[in-house]
């Protein structure tokens, strides 16, 4: 089989790798969390040239202080 969503994917390899368990909702959300920003990034790519350094501040300010935080978060809570 084929797979092409991203979001199927991520939940596949999850599934796949026993890695669900008890923390599904928190798999859930940041594979989620990931698309969201890749959108904000995909986003970008479209805009027309002038537009784009005045999205590039704006988007700089989301990744630092909506979207590396959760990560960030993540990887100081993960088991060593």
């Amino acid at each position: 089989m084929k797979m092409v969503q991203t979001r199927a994917i991520l939940s596949y390899i999850a599934r796949k790798h026993n890695l669900y368990g008890r923390r599904e909702q928190l798999t859930d959300m940041y594979v989620e969390r990931t698309r969201d920003l890749m959108d904000v990034i995909r986003v970008h790519h479209k805009l027309p040239p002038k537009e784009k350094e005045k999205n590039l501040a704006l988007n700089n300010e989301r990744a630092t202080t909506r979207y590396f935080p959760v990560y960030e978060k993540l990887t100081h809570n993960a088991p060593h």
